[in-house]
C-alpha cells in the first residue's frame, strides 16, 4: 500500500522529534556518556532532507521563492565558496561546518514540505508539544544532578535553555490548546537553567508579548494586568534571591578561565586583531572557517570559537560577513513589514529579538540547533504565500 502524503509528513515530523528525544536519553555532559546514537541520528536525519531536497529539485516543482531565501542563500555561498580559501581550516573543522548545512538544509525542507502540504498544521502541533516538553525534562534531569555541571561553578548552567529560548516564537506562532502550558514549561526551564543570555533575552521576548496581549486583546484585562503583576514579583524575588549568583556571572565576562565566559576579552581581542591585520583582504574577508578556534588557543590558551555569531563572522569572512549577517536580518524585516499589524508580526519581533540578541553574545548560525528558530520563520513564509495566493484567487480579474 502507498503511503500518503500525510503520513509522510508524520513521519518526518516523529523522526525530527526523536533527535531531540536522544538529548534526553543522551546527556551532553557526565562521566562515560557516549553521544554517537545523536549524532548518527541528525547525520541520517541530515541525509533525509538532502534526499527530499535533490528530489524536489529533480522533479522540477515550481514553488514561490521565500522572502529570506536570497539571504540564507547568500550565507550558503559565504560558508561555501569563502571557506575553500582556507581549505586546511575547512578539513580540520568539517563536522562544525557539516552542522551549518544542517540547519540551512532544514530551512529548505521545512519550507518546501509546508508549502507542498507535506507537513500540517497538526503535524507541527505535535513537534512544538513535543520539542519544549523534552527540553523541559532535559534541564529538569540535569538539574536534578548538579554535578554534571558544576566544574569550576557553584551553581547549575544548562546550554538548553537556549533551545526552548529559540522555540519560544514557534510557541507563540502555533496558538493551541496547550500554548500557556508551553509558554510556562519554556519560562520554568529557562530560569532554572540560569544561562545569562537566555535569561536575558526571554525576558525582553516575553515583555513584548506580555504588553502585546495586555494592551491589543481586550479580553480579561484584569486577569494579565494581576497575572503581570504576579510574574514581576517573582522575578524580582527571584532576582534577589540569587544576587550573589548574578554578580558572579557579571564578573566572569573578563574571566577566560570560566570556561565559556571572557567575553569581554575576546570580543576585545578580535576586533583588535582585525582592526590593526596589516592585509586588508583579511580585514574584508576574513580568516577561514572556525579560525577563533586556533586563535584563542595562541591568544587565551583556550581552543574555542567566539561566543558571538557576530564576532565568528567578522573574524572567519571580514567585513564580508558582517555584511551578509546585516542582509539577513535585513530580509527577516522585510518580512515583518509583510506581516506589520498582526499577530505574526508580532512574532517575527519576539523572533529577532531571540535571534539576534543570541547572534550578538551566543551562536546560532554556527549550531545546528538553529533549526528550532528557523522553522518558525519558514512558516511564517509558507503563510505569506497562502495569503497572497488566496487574494490572488479572491480579486476580480481584468
Amino acid at each position: 500500500m502507498k503511503i500518503s502524503k500525510s503520513k509522510n509528513g508524520l513521519i518526518l515530523i516523529l523522526f525530527f522529534t526523536l533527535l531531540s528525544f536522544f538529548d534526553l536519553l543522551y546527556p551532553s555532559k557526565g562521566d562515560n556518556v557516549d553521544r554517537i546514537v545523536p549524532q548518527i541520528g541528525r547525520a541520517a536525519f541530515f541525509g533525509v532532507m538532502l534526499v527530499y531536497l535533490f528530489n524536489v529539485k529533480i522533479k522540477g516543482y515550481r514553488i514561490p521563492q521565500p522572502v529570506t531565501g536570497k539571504a540564507i542563500r547568500f550565507l550558503l555561498l559565504l560558508f561555501c565558496v569563502v571557506s575553500l580559501l582556507h581549505l586546511e581550516l575547512l578539513l580540520k573543522n568539517l563536522f562544525p561546518f557539516l552542522k551549518v548545512l544542517y540547519w540551512i538544509a532544514g530551512y529548505y525542507c521545512f519550507y518546501y514540505a509546508l508549502v507542498s502540504g507535506l507537513v500540517t498544521k497538526r503535524h507541527l502541533n505535535i513537534l512544538v508539544v513535543s520539542l519544549v516538553i523534552i527540553y523541559f525534562l532535559v534541564i529538569l534531569r540535569d538539574f536534578s544532578n548538579r554535578s554534571l555541571w558544576q566544574g569550576s561553578k557553584n551553581f547549575f548552567v544548562s546550554n538548553n535553555s537556549y533551545h526552548l529560548l529559540k522555540l519560544f516564537p514557534l510557541v507563540l506562532l502555533m496558538r493551541n490548546k496547550f500554548t500557556n502550558v508551553l509558554i510556562l514549561l519554556t519560562a520554568i526551564g529557562i530560569v532554572l537553567a540560569f544561562k545569562r543570555g537566555a535569561l536575558l533575552a526571554f525576558s525582553i521576548a516575553f515583555a513584548v508579548y506580555y504588553f502585546y496581549i495586555l494592551f491589543k486583546v481586550k479580553e480579561k484585562k484584569l486577569l494579565k494586568l494581576i497575572f503581570g503583576i504576579g510574574v514581576f514579583s517573582v522575578s524580582s524575588y527571584y532576582f534577589f534571591l540569587n544576587m550573589d549568583i548574578f554578580l558572579a556571572r557579571i564578573e566572569d565576562f573578563e574571566n577566560v578561565e570560566t570556561a565559556g565566559s571572557g567575553r569581554g576579552r575576546m570580543f576585545t581581542l578580535i576586533i583588535n586583531e582585525m582592526l590593526n591585520n596589516d592585509n586588508p583582504l583579511v580585514l574584508l574577508f576574513g580568516n577561514g572557517f572556525y579560525a577563533t578556534v586556533d586563535f584563542f588557543q595562541k591568544t587565551i590558551g583556550h581552543s574555542i570559537v567566539a561566543h558571538s555569531d557576530i564576532m565568528e563572522f567578522f573574524f572567519n569572512y571580514g567585513l564580508l560577513g558582517l555584511g551578509v549577517i546585516i542582509f539577513f536580518f535585513y530580509r527577516v524585516f522585510k518580512l515583518f513589514l509583510f506581516f506589520k499589524g498582526t499577530y505574526e508580526g508580532l512574532v517575527i519581533i519576539i523572533w529577532m529579538v531571540v535571534v539576534g540578541l543570541g547572534c550578538s553574545y551566543s551562536i546560532n548560525l554556527f549550531a545546528p540547533e538553529m533549526i528550532y528558530a528557523i522553522i518558525t520563520l519558514v512558516i511564517l513564509e509558507a503563510r505569506r504565500i497562502w495569503i497572497l495566493n488566496s487574494s490572488a484567487i479572491t480579486s476580480p480579474t481584468n
